[in-house]
């Protein structure tokens, strides 16, 4: 379902959402971190079954990919042509610069003995749901990607693409004037509105700070790992089940970077080693995804609010800390205490989850486990 009819749906308040746009600009939804800190587990899906992650995401297409086939298949450099979907990742990773593209209505309008010109060119972000990034993913034939924050894209000028199916003349002529990168059209055999897509009319240029994670598949998410230590890369690396796969996702959680746990605390106290447990049967997989479906897609939008937030926050706190005591009493700043716990939440609400869904396992695998 779109983002726009859960809306209207009434499926999504706005004041759960991770980022908004509002009036053409977009903003951090800052209301839960004022909200009363969470105390009891039954807290942890009274907050997270209702909040809904939604980001910009730059997904780097592969050549086999529809996007870069018939018309399109003039439209990339000649540079990363040839290359596949995670060689260009890896150049973008060492780089730090997405080019830009010619993209949208003129794309196909040039003459033939003539440049695609720069007025057209573009770097494209689809502006999505969490459960939608995977329609992302199939159609650019590639699980690697990047998550930048939306106020550095923001100050680049990124804007939403606008069609000429649903501008009447006067606003085509001035989008033609001043924006003709976002100009696009759709038909009966080709209607890209799903894609909620914004552009910057140049190439991206970014430092380590502007991403808030990248995204790769999970079988080379260590090989990743690997990649940016060698290379001195400062990145978060998530893996694709985040999006994707929660189950995978909770399989695999453990293992990563930036956890990195060694057991796991059963029933809140008896510590584990999470090798004791063996892979699901299928009557095992169903039996736990009915006790723990929810827990895991709470944990797997617990692990990308934490990791996007986390740095986002900090900026305000250390704009915050920076003010006179005296002053934050006298304002809604006196409620710091608040948010410096609730900005941790998505940390601890990942561990709490793990230690029930692995305790509810445990259970469900019982005969299976040598205890």
């Amino acid at each position: 379902m779109q983002k726009a009819a859960r809306l209207l749906a009434g499926v999504i308040p706005s004041e759960v959402l991770m980022i908004k746009v509002d009036n053409g600009k977009i903003f951090f939804i800052e209301n839960h971190l004022f909200d009363p800190v969470i105390e009891k587990f039954d807290g942890i899906l009274d907050r997270y079954r209702r909040y809904e992650v939604e980001l910009f995401v730059h997904i780097v297409s592969d050549p086999s990919c529809r996007y870069e086939s018939g018309v399109g298949s003039n439209r990339t450099l000649r540079e990363i042509a040839g290359l596949d979907a995670k060689d260009r990742f890896k150049r973008i990773l060492v780089n730090k610069v997405v080019n830009a593209n010619p993209k949208g209505f003129y794309a196909n309008k040039v003459k033939k003995d003539k440049a695609l010109p720069d007025e057209i060119k573009s770097v494209s972000f689809a502006y999505c749901h969490q459960d939608e990034v995977s329609k992302h993913f199939s159609a650019r034939n590639s699980e690697y990607g990047f998550v930048f924050f939306h106020d550095f894209l923001q100050r680049l000028g990124m804007l939403p693409v606008r069609y000429i199916n649903e501008e009447d003349e006067e606003s085509i002529r001035r989008l033609v004037f001043n924006e003709a990168y976002l100009l696009e059209a759709y038909g009966r055999s080709y209607d890209m509105r799903w894609e909620n897509e914004w552009r910057i009319n140049r190439d991206l240029f970014f430092d380590f700070e502007d991403v808030a994670f990248i995204v790769v598949p999970d079988d080379e998410y260590f090989e990743f790992i690997d990649f940016t230590i060698k290379e001195d890369l400062e990145y978060l690396v998530l893996p694709s089940s985040v999006f994707n796969d929660p189950l995978q996702f909770f399989l695999i959680a453990h293992t990563m970077e930036h956890h990195a746990w060694n057991q796991i605390a059963l029933y809140g106290e008896w510590k584990v080693d999470f090798e004791m447990f063996p892979e699901f049967t299928d009557e095992e997989r169903a039996e736990f995804m009915a006790r723990c479906g929810e827990h895991v897609a709470c944990l797997a939008k617990a692990e990308i609010q934490d990791v996007y937030e986390r740095r986002f926050v900090s900026r305000f706190m250390s704009f915050a800390s920076s003010l006179k005591e005296d002053f934050l009493r006298k304002t809604s700043f006196n409620e710091l205490k608040t948010v410096s716990a609730n900005a941790g939440e998505p940390y601890q609400t990942h561990r709490d989850l793990m230690m029930h869904c692995y305790t509810e396992r445990l259970d469900v695998q019982r005969k299976n486990i040598d205890l």
